[in-house]
């Protein structure tokens, strides 16, 4: 009698719970209580599930590594995304093989090819801004945005620029500098979208917009650039851009959040660690790195959006009674 394989859904379903449970009580993430996880871990050693695709690869001949490319590891999303789809990876008996494309096109492409001839057996892929990626013979898990093709999993961008939107106008914000990113990133447009969209529904909102490349350098450089522009706060789409408008507004004097709100995108670990610790719009990491891994692994099928949310902190309060440099 052939060996039946017991996976997280089959334990799920005997417990009734959903398999994103069975996952975090099981790899030892949090998000579950310490009895769920008892419970669970009790009925996975009953049925006898044995977390190890390595040792299952040695009978299907399946590769036991997973590769994975980033964009530009020095931003703080991405090592955090990394280090979660590495620990679901380990949990199932997987290796990861790491590559940073540099935000070049041409070098993602070769990274994939690369991993695919070290023994990877699928990759996941965070694509550089704009770029298509080919299909290189290998199956491929894109983190990216709803509107790319062939995308596997993403957050709700959009949604994530509305929520920013909306929290700032709770605020009585009016004239602010959104630090829009770059034009040929879709994941920093659908942000921007979605802010510009929420703005569009209220009235007397006076919006200027800067594009440029992430990084703080650019937050600092595109805040200096429109300092004469009225304005009671800046909202950035994407945590460095906002660090840069923080150390730009510093620079000047300028009480962050007092005299300007600042907010963020992504709540990556360096938004708690600035001062004032910075509102930033929340990506679930840990959710988009369990999908992706179930994806990669033919788990479950692609498609997958993922909610965001605001991390409330210091960098925003309530609106001045005039703009900066206004009166």
């Amino acid at each position: 009698m052939a060996e039946r394989e017991i996976t997280i859904e089959a334990i799920a379903k005997r417990l009734g719970v959903s398999t994103a449970t069975v996952s975090y009580a099981l790899t030892g993430r949090g998000r579950v209580s310490q009895k769920r996880v008892e419970e669970i871990q009790a009925v996975a050693a009953e049925m006898g599930y044995v977390p190890s695709h390595a040792g299952r690869s040695l009978r299907t001949g399946r590769s036991a590594l997973v590769g994975l490319v980033v964009p530009n590891i020095t931003n703080p999303i991405f090592p955090s995304l990394a280090q979660e789809i590495e620990s679901e990876l380990y949990h199932r008996g997987f290796g990861v093989l790491l590559a940073d494309s540099h935000n070049n096109e041409g070098r993602q492409n070769e990274a994939i090819q690369h991993l695919a001839a070290r023994g990877a057996g699928s990759v996941i892929v965070i694509p550089c801004h704009g770029s298509a990626v080919p299909d290189m013979g290998i199956p491929t898990v894109l983190i990216d945005s709803s509107e790319t093709p062939g995308n596997a999993v993403a957050s709700d961008h959009h949604a994530g620029g509305r929520l920013m939107a909306e929290h700032l106008l709770s605020l009585g914000h009016r004239t602010i500098l959104l630090l829009a990113g770059p034009t040929r990133s879709r994941v920093a447009q659908l942000r921007a979208e979605g802010f510009r969209s929420r703005f569009a529904e209220a009235s007397g909102v006076d919006i200027s917009i800067h594009h440029s490349g992430y990084g703080i350098a650019a937050g600092s450089l595109g805040t200096q650039q429109n300092w004469r522009l009225a304005m009671t706060a800046v909202a950035a789409v994407s945590d460095t851009l906002a660090i840069g408008a923080l150390k730009a507004l510093s620079q000047r004097g300028v009480n962050v959040p007092g005299d300007v709100s600042v907010t963020g995108f992504d709540d990556t670990v360096w938004a708690e660690l600035v001062t004032p610790a910075l509102t930033s719009v929340h990506q679930d990491v840990q959710t988009i790195a369990m999908e992706a891994v179930r994806i990669a692994l033919g788990e479950r099928e692609p498609g997958v959006i993922v909610p965001m949310s605001i991390a409330e902190r210091a960098s925003t309060a309530n609106a001045p009674p005039t703009p900066i440099n206004k009166g």
